[in-house]
């Protein structure tokens, strides 16, 4: 890629010197003033600047944009990983990547730790591991980290890819990988790791074998209680993937790069998922909907644009310590009833509770007659009582506020049986229909289910805790296994 660098000893890869790349990033933003901009996003230790790069379609509404933030050389040496945002911001200014520039944000910070460029220094200048200089509560105690942290602020961004590599190129050996890291993998694995396994084997198709790491060793990723020997070993640090994932549900990917070109691959590919609908989801977008899950019910971010959903998510994950997700049965009975609610007292009045207690209770306070859906209720001898089944909520949260109101909206969903048709549908008693803004939706998944959401739309009145009840009646396909074959 580069006719000349910087200097570096033995049969080392030749890479541009920090003045070459700060020349790289003008001139591309200079050739692409539609597509690229350039921004100091921090210093270093020494005062270096530390560069982002944006990448996408300035002259497209930013509303349904997702947005993407990806770092290389938290550690000084790892260069490989600069070269492949380098390559990779090269390929997104070119036709092939349009629609991609469309739809996302990509923000890349080649060089995190621009002191240790020169020298190969792992550490920063003040001997601080970057990558791991996160913690759950706290913030990052080093500048160059506190840059990527601020970025990851101001962006919450969908999708969040820290780079990882060597200074040796093809003269040294070393496995590549996606979702971990070999020393903080008990951590580093990202939340979908379907979404993972498509990136290994984009890289696999070309040539480039990846490391699957505990299913490899086949042992376990979390540690068992008195016997870490049959466990896949990991170390336990709180790194940038983490931090973004805990603060934001970001789906964060860490990237082990030994050929640059298997990083590219793997870069694009990802971009290219965010582009498609996820299988289990109705529209476009990287897998970090949903929020909670218990059972066959589950809370996911509201909104019909990526700028919606972003801010819908950001306010309920900092907040699912709070939630209270109670349920009936999960058989396919043909009709279903959840409960939600952000007070966290809700927890032990619910668990347990009659179901046709609960219906007459929100009937009064409703002031709605639920004769209907108690008579259905009824008809089903399993169907009698509300179950919480969750780790048991917490009245508190940071800052010591709780959220009363999803001033962002929620959606609240039913995992169904296989090609269920949707029969009659009510929102805290009241019959609703067909909306993507205030009424429900249904679609089929990749993985076999069919996924009811019910979207609640913003609410401002934080003088009460928000509560909600759903219930659905459904046809399923029956399925007689004895007449098969």
């Amino acid at each position: 890629m580069w006719s000349q660098g910087s200097d570096d000893s033995g049969e080392l890869l030749s890479y541009p010197s920090l003045p070459e790349l700060e020349s790289f990033y003008r001139e591309l933003q200079s050739e692409f003033p539609g597509t690229v901009a350039v921004e100091k996003a921090g210093r270093s230790v020494q005062g270096r600047p530390i560069w982002l790069l944006t990448v996408t379609d300035l002259d497209t509404s930013e509303d349904d944009k997702q947005r993407v933030v990806m770092v290389g050389q938290e550690h000084g040496q790892e260069r490989s990983a600069s070269l492949v945002l380098l390559e990779l911001a090269r390929w997104l200014v070119t036709p092939a990547a349009a629609e991609i520039r469309r739809k996302q944000r990509i923000g890349l910070m080649p060089v995190v730790n621009p002191d240790s460029w020169e020298d190969l220094r792992f550490n920063n200048v003040n001997d601080v591991n970057l990558y791991a200089d996160y913690s759950l509560d706290g913030e990052p105690t080093q500048p160059e980290s506190r840059a990527v942290a601020d970025v990851l602020a101001r962006m919450q961004p969908e999708l969040f890819c820290s780079l990882h590599g060597t200074e040796f190129g093809w003269k040294y050996r070393m496995g590549e990988s996606n979702g971990f890291s070999w020393t903080t993998s008990q951590f580093d694995r990202a939340h979908s790791r379907l979404f993972i396994e498509e990136i290994n084997r984009a890289a696999e198709s070309a040539g480039f074998p990846q490391d699957r790491g505990e299913e490899e060793a086949e042992r376990i990723l979390p540690w068992l209680p008195s016997n870490i020997h049959h466990s896949y070993y990991s170390g336990q640090r709180i790194t940038s993937c983490v931090h973004a994932y805990h603060r934001y549900h970001t789906l964060a990917n860490t990237m082990e790069v030994h050929h640059p070109l298997s990083g590219l691959i793997r870069c694009k590919r990802m971009l290219e998922l965010g582009n498609k609908r996820w299988r289990t989801e109705a529209v476009g977008g990287y897998p970090v909907r949903v929020m909670f899950q218990q059972d066959e019910t589950f809370v996911a971010a509201y909104g019909q644009t990526a700028a919606e959903r972003r801010a819908s998510r950001a306010e309920l994950w900092a907040h699912t310590n709070q939630f209270v997700v109670a349920r009936g049965v999960n058989e396919p009975v043909g009709m279903a009833l959840s409960a939600f609610s952000l007070d966290p007292e809700d927890y032990d009045r619910w668990r347990s509770l009659e179901i046709d207690s609960f219906l007459q209770q929100k009937g009064d306070e409703l002031e709605t007659d639920l004769t209907e859906i108690r008579a259905l209720c009824r008809r089903h001898s399993r169907f009698q009582s509300l179950r919480c089944d969750q780790i048991k909520p917490t009245a508190s949260a940071k800052g010591g506020r709780l959220l009363r109101t999803a001033g962002h909206g929620l959606a609240l969903r039913l995992r169904l049986p296989n090609r269920s048709t949707i029969g009659r549908v009510w929102l805290d008693g009241q019959p609703i229909t067909t909306s993507s803004s205030d009424g429900y939706e249904s679609w089929p998944t990749a993985n076999g289910f069919t996924v009811l959401q019910i979207n609640v739309p913003p609410r401002t009145d934080s003088g009460r805790f928000q509560r909600h009840f759903v219930v659905t009646t459904y046809e399923a396909p029956r399925t007689d296994l004895g007449n098969q074959g």
